[in-house]
């Protein structure tokens, strides 16, 4: 058992006692060689002993209150038979005294009362020297003068040579090493400090096993690390700690074939006790020195006061401070120097920080040459050696500080003035005016941005500038000058001589030092001196903070300028939309009104009172060309017309009026503001008498055919934005496809028709350069378009074979596939897929129905019928106007013999979608109504792109619909 033994470092300098019973032992209390603790009874004594905490001698009198000295000496060796006892009897009892040797006691102290301190101290260390032995004793020895040798001051070099003696002769090891820990850029490294018995062979062998114990001490600071090797050769290690951090490690290798016992790790445990102390001693001191360094060599002066507020201390910056000797200065009452209030206690209102009391005040301090200087100070509570507070502080002189915050102060009260600013010329005046009166700035100009013509205008220029140099120059691309490179670059020019700057555009100027600083995408700052190196660094911090303020002001300004534009912009939009949901409505009504009349005249008059009854819009009309096409002629009008379709001429040579000019060029015009230049065209003259101050005109075009012009007037400027312009020309497209619908059906529905032959030599018409190609004649049995453009073209072809019309496919892109469909008697039915232009002339488009349309090498034949009462020759050169080589071969007037027919096929268009009569035309065209049949219901589909399923629905319900109107009125 080790618990009751001198053996750890607690030992160096103090042995624990153990007093029972009554305190004979209270001598010993004040003695640093004895550590005394007490047990009140034997029982309680006894319990201390066999908790095994360390006792290194046990004090008790003759008599205890609980048991007899003898059997508590019997208790005490079954416990622990080698912890010393000393035990207290009366003087000249020699029979007390002998009973207590026999019992066991290892000596007697004979005294009726109180001992010496020194003879206590003397009777125990002589017992527990008798008990350990003579060689743990010098050991002890050993570890107090090491102990005295660190509290001396010993150099680190001796101090650790000694340790390691000790440890190396106390515990037989054949090595020991002292290491300690460094930081390294590749990490942490132990660097040999001290050393016994180790070579330079020992180091390699250590480090080639990566110091394994070591290391590991160093990860566990307190514990001993023990490697335990079969057969000897020991290695024990202990982490050295210092401030709470990790130091290094005490290692000691044992000789081969020996081994270290718990007793010789807790010698390194005792020598690293005494050595932790002495390097963090030293640590300090040497930190001491690094702070008074510093505190003689900072620029602020540092101070030291007693409790009663007496300079006890102050370096030589605080001496240049206040003007005052160090002998003035120490000694004397802090508060003669400051005017500091009775009440005030510096040590009392310190706070807490770090685990130390702080504060901060500021003073006028006194200066020797009279007057007082304002001072900043930072100090500390510290409590002294002797136990004592004294406060510790550091003065900065803060005139300097004092008066920027006072420029500061002002210059803020200034700039409040900028968020009161509307223009950019108001900041700019701001500005200047700021920086001259606050700053007392020499000269100062602000140049703003005008993007208009790219360039830095002068917008304010303080009179101490104009004086000396007179007005400034605008700024712009290629200047030199250190504004305009200072605002391209985006950051500030600070030039000390603006002389030896190559980019100065004055190398004269008057001016030696500018700031040039930029106010964002705004313009420049520009801050000039007559003297070189004017501005400093607290009056750059100045001008930056004006420059910020001035870009802000400037940020705000541009910002409200946008926002007004923008609510101006919204309140434009909102009229527009207004208008816009206005005209939708009337296009709503047109498109109604379209869908509901049967006759072209229905259409005009329809679309002209939906028009004019809107509120954006006054007057509506609708002309088409006279029978010599020389000016556009009223057919409807409606609205506020007054008199101005007599008064104004619609020539279509001159194509002034905007109408004139739609239907001459067959492109929408608009005129935004009718009173630009009406001087000069009468037009705009009697427009603005009829208050008619916008104009929109519309050609109503399908296809290649000019059906008139749509024009229509507003009494507002501006009335026809683009939105109005687009709606409008959507809406002339749909009213001329109406116009072109209703012509359309008149024809078919006509009782009496005019049929005309038509020849076109067009060779550039897509059907005749096909039947040249094939050499043959191709007649058109049906044109059905499909969406995106395509078309399915039904020929038949006579003078070819089938592989010529298959061949078709590569001679031209356009055809995209070649179907044939049947051939009979010579005659081939084909089926095209073409997406391209037009194949044939689109005759539908003038009105016409088309009985028959034919071709071969040389030309195009087309039998047509047209309503009786058409105009055929406007009907031709309409058509002439678009193939010039056109030539009427013969016209009869008839009456219609096919009345039924037409009728049947209008009601069937009436009925059927358009999309059942696409599916009903093909099948006819393509012969799946012959028998046997021409294609089979899977090929129609296919050549219609859609499944056999889509096109069998849309079949039978085309068949369904007709059935229904042949049989209904019979059953």
């Amino acid at each position: 058992m080790i618990s009751g033994r001198i053996r750890n470092e607690d030992a160096v300098a103090t042995v624990r006692v153990l007093s029972v019973g009554a305190s004979y032992a209270d001598a010993a209390d004040g003695a640093p060689a004895l550590t005394v603790e007490h047990a009140s009874t034997a029982e309680d004594g006894l319990d201390r002993v066999s908790a095994g905490g360390r006792i290194d001698c046990v004090v008790c009198g003759h008599e205890l209150p609980d048991m007899t000295c003898a059997r508590f000496t019997d208790r005490l060796r079954a416990l622990d038979d080698e912890v010393p006892l000393v035990v207290f009897v009366p003087a000249g009892d020699d029979v007390a005294a002998a009973d207590a040797l026999d019992a066991g006691a290892t000596d007697v102290i004979r005294a009726d009362g109180a001992v010496s301190e020194s003879l206590l101290c003397a009777r125990v260390r002589n017992a527990v020297r008798a008990s350990v032995g003579a060689d743990t004793w010098a050991y002890v020895d050993d570890l107090s003068a090491l102990r005295q040798a660190a509290l001396e001051g010993t150099a680190p070099a001796t101090l650790f040579d000694d340790a390691l003696s000790l440890v190396a002769r106390t515990v037989g090891a054949s090595r020991c090493g002292l290491f300690e820990r460094r930081e390294t850029d590749g990490g942490d490294e132990l660097v040999l400090r001290a050393a016994v018995g180790w070579d330079e062979d020992a180091l390699d062998s250590l480090r080639a096993r990566g110091n394994s114990v070591t290391a590991a001490a160093t990860e566990t600071p307190g514990e001993v690390q023990h490697n335990r090797r079969e057969g000897g050769g020991d290695e024990v290690a202990l982490a050295l700690s210092v401030g709470g951090k990790p130091w290094g490690a005490l290692t000691a290798v044992a000789p081969d074939g020996e081994a270290f016992t718990d007793h010789d790790a807790e010698v390194l445990a005792s020598v690293a006790a005494v050595l932790e102390p002495a390097i963090a001693r030293r640590r300090r001191a040497r930190e001491l020195k690094r702070y008074e360094a510093v505190v003689e060599t900072v620029d602020d002066g540092v101070y030291a006061l007693d409790l009663d507020y007496r300079i006890t201390e102050v370096s030589d910056a605080l001496c240049e401070t206040t003007g005052f000797d160090r002998d003035d200065l120490v000694g004397a009452d802090v508060r003669s120097l400051v005017d500091l209030p009775a009440e005030t206690d510096c040590f009392e209102t310190a706070t807490e920080r770090n685990g130390r009391p702080v504060g901060s005040r500021q003073f006028d301090v006194a200066h020797a040459e009279g007057g007082t200087i304002p001072i900043e100070t930072q100090f500390s509570v510290f409590r002294g050696p002797d136990g004592e507070e004294e406060l510790v502080g550091v003065v900065r002189d803060v005139t300097d500080r004092t008066q920027y915050e006072q420029t500061l102060t002002a210059l803020n009260n200034s700039t409040h003035g900028l968020l009161r600013a509307e223009s950019r010329a108001e900041v700019g005046e701001r500005i200047a005016a700021t920086a001259s009166d606050v700053l007392d700035l020499p000269g100062v100009a602000v140049y703003l941005f005008d993007g208009d013509n790219g360039q830095l205008e002068p917008a304010t220029v303080s009179e101490g500038m104009r004086s000396l140099v007179g007005d400034l120059p605008a700024l712009g691309p290629g200047d030199t000058s250190l504004a305009w490179q200072a605002f391209v670059a985006g950051e500030e020019i600070h030039s000390d001589d603006i002389r030896e700057r190559e980019e100065v555009y004055d190398p004269d100027t008057p001016f030696r030092s500018g700031l040039y600083v930029p106010l964002g995408e705004h313009g420049v700052l520009v801050v000039e001196s007559t003297r070189t190196a004017a501005f400093e660094e607290p009056t750059v911090e100045l001008v930056d903070l004006l420059a910020a303020s001035a870009e802000a002001a400037l940020n705000r300004v541009r910002r409200e300028s946008q926002l007004r534009e923008r609510d101006r912009e919204l309140r434009e939009q909102n009229a527009r939309l207004t208008g816009l949901q206005q005209t939708n409505d009337i296009i709503r009504a047109i498109d109604r009104a379209l869908v509901q009349a049967n006759t072209r005249e229905e259409i005009e008059r329809a679309v002209c009172d939906r028009l004019a009854t809107a509120d954006n819009f006054a007057f509506a009309w609708i002309g088409t060309p006279d029978e010599a096409g020389e000016a556009l002629r009223p057919r409807t009008w409606a609205g506020e017309e007054r008199g101005y379709l007599d008064a104004v001429s619609f020539s279509l040579a001159e194509a002034r009026e905007p109408a004139a000019a739609a239907t001459a060029t067959r492109e929408p015009v608009v005129v935004s503001e009718v009173a630009n230049g009406f001087q000069a065209e009468p037009w705009r003259r009697s427009a603005l008498t009829n208050d008619y101050l916008s104009v929109l005109a519309v050609p109503l075009v399908h296809g290649d055919v000019l059906y008139g012009t749509l024009a229509v007037y507003a009494d507002e400027q501006g009335a026809f934005d683009e939105t109005t312009q687009t709606v409008l020309g959507e809406a002339g497209e749909t009213i001329a496809n109406a116009i072109n619908t209703v012509e359309t059906q008149r024809t078919l529905l006509a009782d009496r028709v005019t049929e005309l032959e038509l020849a076109i030599d067009e060779p550039d018409v897509f059907l005749r350069t096909l039947a040249a190609h094939l050499d043959a004649r191709l007649t058109v049995d049906d044109i059905i378009e499909e969406s995106g453009g395509a078309s399915l073209v039904f020929l038949t072809a006579e003078g070819t074979d089938t592989e010529s019309l298959a061949a078709l496919e590569e001679a031209f892109v356009s055809v995209e596939r070649v179907d044939v469909i049947a051939e009979r008697d010579g005659a081939i039915r084909c089926e095209l897929r073409f997406n391209g232009a037009d194949v044939a002339p689109a005759l539908t488009d003038y009105g016409a129905v088309v009985r028959e349309l034919a071709a071969d090498g040389e030309r195009i034949r087309a039998t047509v019928e047209l309503p009786y009462d058409a105009d055929v020759r406007e009907f031709v050169e309409s058509v002439q106007a678009t193939h010039p080589n056109t030539d009427l071969l013969a016209r009869h007037n008839q009456t219609s013999a096919v009345q039924s027919e037409r009728d049947v096929r209008a009601g069937i268009t009436e009925r059927l979608t358009e999309r059942q009569y696409e599916v009903l035309r093909t099948a006819y065209a393509s012969g799946f109504f012959e028998w046997p049949r021409d294609r089979t219901g899977q090929e129609v589909a296919a050549s219609l792109d859609i499944s056999q399923p889509t096109f069998n629905k849309h079949l039978r319900a085309a068949e369904g619909k007709l059935f229904t109107m042949l049989l209904d009125d019979e059953t």
